[in-house]
């Protein structure tokens, strides 16, 4: 089967597309196109300019493209994008391109640089797992948060906690950053896109968390617990942070607040991965001061509760 094919990214059909206008991160094609690369319309693809190789960015492909594409020949091969997309991949009008059906590089070596890359990795213990730790993120995408992971991870397997993460890390270059190349929205993440991230998928967990980022604008808090878990839960994540008396502001996240603190969707990456997941909002002052005792309160937290059950899965 191959695993790319050419493609012409074009502006959207307005008012068709009225709701791709300003989403940079997904775009519309061809559905046969798609599949012929092992895709499907609501995956995420690849897409490299033709005129420049190594300028490359994810999207989601959130749609098909308008009926009226579908009549000539050559239109199966038309992707379709709004100006923010087209920016993404550094242009403001049609450019050519090559949609790709492979999204993740391969890990850097250790003694290799590190350059315009996205990869993930995970770690699994057994069948068993109580928790698992992600950040959709990680790298140069939402600094610090892949280092939470890893943080949360190893707190808790010092405990004794059977646990599970996976993490993705991103880096740019001057031209286009890292955020502005990788980043797709935890609802749409597809598993079937993301080979460790598949494996993963496989189990269910008990709790769990994800790590993410904002930039912080005024009256907005530093930290915002949200995600589908329980409020007990919630609340003994807040207060464990408050107990640390850092100069952060935590909230619990309600549905008053911006829907990007909020994490409540069942599409949310964490959500699928456990009824108890916890969607972790926070500044970059936040992340960049106190990442690793952010993390290690919510590690306590998760050990204190399975300390609690009367029979440990």
């Amino acid at each position: 089967m191959p695993t790319a094919y050419t493609a012409q990214i074009r502006k959207l059909r307005l008012p068709d597309q009225d709701d791709l206008k300003n989403a940079s991160e997904r775009c519309s094609a061809d559905p046969r196109m798609l599949e012929s690369i092992g895709r499907a319309v609501g995956q995420q693809v690849r897409i490299v300019r033709s005129d420049a190789p190594g300028f490359a960015a994810l999207f989601t492909v959130k749609s098909a493209n308008p009926a009226a594409d579908s009549g000539a020949a050559a239109r199966p091969s038309i992707v379709r994008t709004g100006q923010t997309g087209r920016e993404r991949l550094g242009a403001t009008d049609d450019v050519a391109a090559v949609v790709q059906a492979a999204v993740v590089d391969s890990p850097p070596r250790a003694d290799e640089p590190v350059g315009v890359r996205f990869f993930e990795a995970a770690r699994q213990e057994d069948a068993r797992s109580y928790a698992v730790v992600i950040a959709p993120h990680g790298g140069d995408i939402e600094r610090d948060t892949d280092e939470q992971a890893t943080c949360t991870l190893e707190a808790l397997i010092a405990a004794g906690v059977p646990v599970s993460s996976w993490v993705c890390r991103g880096s740019g270059d001057a031209t286009k950053g890292a955020f502005d190349r990788w980043h797709i929205t935890s609802t749409d993440l597809q598993p079937a896109c993301f080979p460790l991230l598949a494996s993963v998928m496989t189990r269910r967990f008990r709790c769990g968390v994800a790590f993410h980022g904002f930039d912080r604008k005024e009256d907005e808090a530093d930290v915002y617990v949200g995600g589908g878990a329980s409020l007990a839960l919630k609340t003994a994540v807040a207060r464990a942070l408050n107990r640390l008396k850092l100069p952060i502001a935590v909230k619990i996240s309600s549905p008053e607040d911006d829907p990007k603190f909020q994490g409540f969707s069942p599409e949310n990456l964490i959500n699928r991965l456990t009824a108890n997941g916890l969607h972790l909002e926070q500044s970059a002052g936040a992340r960049r001061e106190f990442h690793s005792a952010i993390a290690r309160a919510v590690a306590a937290v998760f050990v204190a509760r399975r300390r609690r059950l009367p029979t440990s899965r």
